[in-house]
């Protein structure tokens, strides 16, 4: 939905430019290739930082990594991407080099299928285990939560403290453990069904919230030439951020949804071959039935363009509609708010919706250095910024941005990255049930509304592909939201003040490499100590020291597909 303060004009220029770009990126745009069988990279994955870092040094061409999760196929085109520009460049980086020859052998029969052309004729194929990993996590101090009581508004609660966008995995407080495995299986060359468990929580009791075992990827996909058709559970993360996303992220546990989406980048036909290369992703899916509105739908699309080398610019659009007790709509009325063309009136039918912009910019001669910026706007009218949200096709304004230096030295061992996020006060809210939230869990930015992050983090590569960094943070959230309305005295007492903290985190990270122990294995790793102070935690009188321990392993296996032909 459009905000219904926003001129008509705008709603519409809006629906109607967002509408003709996806028709013409679904319908009108060649497949770069034939991708076979597609098989999503959990988030969690090592090979995204590989390839971040083959990107941030300037050995990929295309890359485009604001909507995640990407193929194994995907990434074995830009392993041996990466590859050639390697054997161009005339001072090759011994980090890319080790970089590379990792996602070789991550990727082993994906880039042999390439290279042998067999991409889309592949036997049906199975392969229990791609990746298992063992975690321990220990937490202490208070989580942060949010309730604007009665039944709309905002109903959330953290996670894990410290460590956000975890699949809304649960944990209690002290010691826990996770056990998290992923495999797939492929028939007819076309058709793929993937998934990822884990099973995680307090050994030595059960767990007071949530289950025990969960499924966070579970998904079957229909690729069709360049085009993958899959419903079931994804992770998704959409923009620039890195410590965090505005629009959709993992912090929450995947909802059930139908998607769309290009494998590989793709040129447009005709004048919009200018844009350059493009990724899309388009969903409709459902959120739970835990909220008075309950079973709302939801769906979103994002469009990622890269016009030249050095420039990025992307558009994220999601609208929540339906529900219980908000369903009093036709069939073209549905047509019309999943659509986002006729979004109704709040009474009997309201929705809620985001849309938002992003740059990202690359500086090739100060060190590659990366700027980017993310504007996100929501759909709430009881506030509205100053003479800003009547000339945008949305409000509730929040931002988003930052820079990287991947060549903090020169050698591209030692890298530095800051960013900072500022959360309107309606951020993921909404006066009724349609908030951003999936199983009580923001599906945006872990720090919900009126909030503001700052996070400054400098790392380090050392020998045997390990990078170490050390981690800045400073947080705010003020007890307010809407028109400057305190959340309710009765939900969190009578002296309502506002929340800081601040906290430092060390992270260590091992690429996967081989081990003379491990029989062919690949084994990484990787580790985070977090330590926070909260003044005035939840806005209430009390402190918190909150506390983290991170240890965690991964094994890939030796083992070969199992393959047979029908």
């Amino acid at each position: 939905m459009i905000a219904a303060g926003a001129t008509p004009d705008a709603q519409r220029a809006f629906r109607i430019a967002a509408a003709f770009t996806l028709a013409i990126v679904i319908g009108v745009a060649p497949p770069a290739m034939a991708s076979g069988y597609v098989v999503y990279i959990p988030l969690d994955s090592p090979m995204y930082e590989q390839l971040d870092t083959l990107n941030a040094l300037g050995y990929l061409d295309d890359y485009i990594d604001e909507i995640k999760p990407i193929s194994r196929i995907e990434a074995a085109r830009l392993t041996l991407e990466a590859r050639r520009n390697l054997h161009e460049s005339n001072a090759p980086d011994t980090l890319a080099i080790q970089m590379i020859a990792s996602l070789k052998l991550q990727l082993a029969e994906e880039i042999g299928w390439i290279r042998h052309g067999t991409v889309d004729d592949r036997p049906a194929s199975i392969h229990p285990v791609t990746r298992a990993e063992a975690d321990y996590v220990f937490s202490r101090g208070a989580s942060r939560m949010w309730d604007t009581g009665g039944r709309g508004g905002l109903h959330a609660s953290e996670g894990t403290p410290l460590l956000p966008y975890n699949d809304g995995v649960p944990t209690e407080a002290g010691s826990n453990e996770a056990l998290r495995s992923s495999g797939w299986a492929g028939f007819g060359s076309f058709f793929t069904a993937y998934g990822e468990a884990v099973v995680a929580g307090p050994m030595t009791r059960e767990p007071t919230s949530g289950s025990r075992v969960n499924a966070i990827d579970a998904e079957g996909v229909l690729d069709l030439g360049n085009f993958a058709i899959s419903a079931g559970q994804e992770e998704m993360w959409w923009g620039t951020g890195h410590f965090g996303a505005l629009s959709q992220s993992d912090n929450a546990t995947p909802f059930p949804a139908g998607r769309i989406q290009n494998v590989h980048p793709i040129i447009l036909p005709w004048i919009f071959k200018y844009l350059g290369q493009c990724r899309f992703q388009a969903f409709f899916g459902q959120l739970e039935g835990d909220r008075y509105f309950s079973h709302p739908w939801i769906d979103g699309e994002i469009l990622a363009f890269k016009p030249t080398p050095n420039f990025e610019i992307g558009f994220t659009h999601t609208i929540m509609f339906g529900g219980t007790h908000n369903d009093n709509y036709s069939i073209p009325g549905f047509l019309g708010r999943a659509t986002g063309f006729a979004t109704g009136s709040p009474i009997g039918a309201n929705t809620n919706s985001r849309a938002g912009v992003y740059l990202k910019f690359y500086f090739p001669h100060l060190r590659n250095l990366q700027v980017y910026q993310e504007i996100l706007g929501e759909d709430n009218l009881n506030y509205e910024i100053p003479g800003v949200g009547r000339y945008l096709p949305f409000l509730a304004v929040s931002y988003q941005g930052g820079f990287y230096l991947p060549r903090l030295t020169l050698d591209g061992l030692t890298d530095l990255r800051f960013e900072y996020a500022i959360l309107e006060p309606n951020y993921s809210i909404h006066g009724d049930p349609l908030y951003w939230t999936y199983d009580a869990m923001l599906m945006g930015d872990a720090m919900g509304p009126n909030a503001t992050e700052v996070d400054l983090q400098v790392g380090r590569w050392l020998p045997g592909m390990t990078k170490v960094s050390s981690e800045l943070f400073y947080t705010e959230r003020a007890p307010s939201y809407g028109s400057n309305t305190p959340y309710p005295a009765s939900v969190y007492g009578t002296n309502l003040t506002k929340e800081h903290s601040v906290g430092i985190a060390f992270n260590a990270l091992r690429i996967p490499q081989l081990e003379r122990w491990s029989h062919g294995a690949l084994i990484d790793g990787r580790a985070r100590l977090a330590f926070e102070y909260v003044d005035h935690v939840n806005y209430g009188a009390a402190s918190s020291m909150r506390t983290l321990v991170l240890l965690s392993m991964g094994i890939t296996p030796p083992w070969k597909t199992q393959e047979w032909r029908q």
